[in-house]
């Protein structure tokens, strides 16, 4: 299943998606694994988020549009290393 963010642009493994709305005081959150769904919390990597995931990536019942947004990718984070 296709995810596109409000800029149309696919979510992919790594992505770091911001809400623009909070859950547990937090809106930064980073996909890990798209298939099966596997969504962390930013601040914390070992806290999983713990309600339906799916309904993240859902538009709005009354706009029909998403909210989130993707603002990095973890791996692009990462710097390559050298041996």
């Amino acid at each position: 299943m296709r995810r596109l963010d409000k800029n149309e642009r696919e979510v992919n493994n790594g992505d770091v998606i911001n809400l623009h709305q909070t859950v547990n005081g937090q809106n930064l959150f980073v996909v890990m694994n798209i298939e099966p769904l596997d969504i962390r919390y930013a601040h914390d990597l070992n806290y999983k988020y713990q309600y339906d995931q799916d309904e993240l990536f859902k538009p709005r019942k009354y706009t029909g549009e998403v909210e989130y947004e993707i603002i990095a990718n973890i791996y692009d984070l990462i710097p390559e290393v050298s041996y």
